[in-house]
């Protein structure tokens, strides 16, 4: 893992672990909190439901009342008298009044008359559970709620009931009702799915700040490296420039040196020596010596001549960059046997030295890899300018392709040679352009802007009429 991805990874993965984390605990609770919100309302819902049942079967015992505590009227009258109330009383669509005696047999069933006469004791409904025998106990046991499963008769299916019943000692009678729970829990599961519905759109609506929180992040973070990249390039870029710039003075001094310290001494030595052969008669082992001696200094003298010109021609600083491109052609021509053809032109003041020298130095690095890669018969070099730049070309033929050239990694697009001449032509705001020549080999094409400081002083010098510069 690099350091870009290191740094991404930092400032973006606390941020998706908050994320995660956050998105986990609203998520619970937004579930805790619905069931809880549920969990009351059918409470609420049910406790409602049971105190009206409680009243209803308050209101039929009021009504049976004067009957029950009657003690002049025969006990059976009575008894019918109130099961003919108990059966015409009716709530609702689906509430009735039901009696049964204490053993289990119906009295009164207005929605079932079936049911009537008839022992239930042992009736269960699809839950195992005994209906008429719990309600009785519980009756018995003062009065309360019992909830089982019953037939609706408005929809003649079975339904969740919850039913209340109370008991006459005096008659052994167990009197009850109920009420049908499966519109509450219809109701339940509607908020149900509508809370669960709420909090689904609720973690998508935080599952997108999230993921825009991450991307925020990841962006905020790539724009930043990006900046410091970009900084930390031109800080290179300026390095570089500064470098080659200190390189250049420093061959620049040095060439210097070896032209006018060495090399002078060497001449001078030679014309000592060719004085001395001169004079030394017609003995042929001293002149030998001297001829050998003299053939040491000659190859001394065109050593330091070859290295200071490979340091900084001086016909670089004498008479400008296009003569010293046209001599580097011969000279490159004469040692490597490649016919090398200048069609160069004055550049006068357009750029400056550092800007010849540096297009000095492209020349050399690309025909260095003229001579190492492309086995090439003939190289053209062009020099020239327009109105707004100064163009070098160097094309050759080589037996190698241009195209295959490019692809190669390590001799093209990554080269050590090729990144030095695209650093020097950044350092000037110029441009280098590696393509395929018609010819077979490459064309490398450097160009650099015009010295504005040129061009506005040569505008300005044209008087009305006459041509601008180019």
């Amino acid at each position: 893992m690099n350091f870009k991805t290191k740094l991404l990874a930092v400032a973006v993965l606390p941020v998706i672990l908050i994320s995660l984390a956050s998105y986990w605990a609203i998520s619970n609770q937004s579930q805790t909190l619905a069931q809880t919100q549920i969990a009351e309302v059918e409470s609420r819902t049910m406790a409602a439901r049971r105190a009206e049942l409680e009243k209803m079967n308050q209101l039929a015992l009021n009504a049976i009342r004067g009957l029950y505590e009657d003690t002049a009227l025969p006990e059976h009258v009575a008894q019918e008298r109130a099961k003919k109330m108990l059966h015409d009383m009716a709530f609702g669509e689906d509430g009735y009044f039901f009696v049964y005696d204490e053993t289990g047999k119906n009295i009164v069933h207005p929605k079932l008359p079936e049911l009537v006469g008839k022992n239930w004791w042992d009736l269960q409904d699809p839950n195992g559970d005994y209906v008429i025998r719990n309600l009785i106990n519980v009756a018995k046991n003062g009065g309360g709620f019992h909830t089982y499963v019953w037939n609706k008769p408005s929809t003649g299916e079975l339904a969740n009931k919850v039913g209340h019943a109370v008991f006459l000692d005096k008659w052994k009678w167990m009197i009850g009702t109920g009420l049908y729970t499966d519109d509450v829990e219809a109701e339940i599961a509607a908020m149900r799915q509508s809370l669960r519905s709420s909090i689904n759109q609720t973690s998508s609506v935080l599952l997108m700040l999230f993921a825009a929180g991450v991307l925020l992040a990841a962006l905020f973070t790539w724009a930043i490296r990006l900046s410091e990249q970009r900084f930390a390039n031109e800080r290179l870029k300026d390095l570089t420039h500064r470098i080659v710039e200190v390189q250049e003075d420093e061959r620049k001094r040095v060439s210097k040196e070896l032209h006018d310290g060495i090399s002078q001494m060497l001449v001078s030595a030679r014309y000592g020596l060719d004085s001395a052969m001169a004079n030394v008669g017609k003995t042929a082992t001293a002149k030998s010596a001297l001829a050998k001696s003299m053939a040491t200094i000659e190859n001394a003298i065109a050593e330091v001549r070859r290295i200071s010109m490979a340091l900084r021609p001086s016909v670089l600083d004498d008479i400008g960059l296009a003569a010293a491109i046209a001599s580097l052609g011969r000279e490159f021509g004469e040692s490597s046997g490649v016919k090398v053809v200048s069609n160069v032109v004055r550049l006068e003041n357009r750029v400056s030295s550092k800007v010849q020298t540096a297009l000095y130095r492209v020349a050399q690095e690309a025909l260095t890899n003229i001579a190492k890669h492309a086995q090439a018969e003939n190289v053209w070099i062009t020099l020239r300018h327009n109105s707004h730049s100064v163009i070098l070309t160097i094309e050759d033929d080589g037996k190698l392709r241009g195209d295959i050239l490019l692809k190669r990694s390590g001799q093209a697009s990554q080269g050590m040679g090729l990144r030095n001449m695209r650093e020097r032509m950044d350092a000037f705001q110029g441009q280098l352009d590696i393509r395929s020549s018609k010819h077979g080999g490459l064309v490398v094409e450097a160009r650099v802007p015009i010295n504005a400081e040129w061009l506005k002083a040569q505008n300005d010098n044209a008087g009305p009429g006459k041509p601008r510069a180019a």
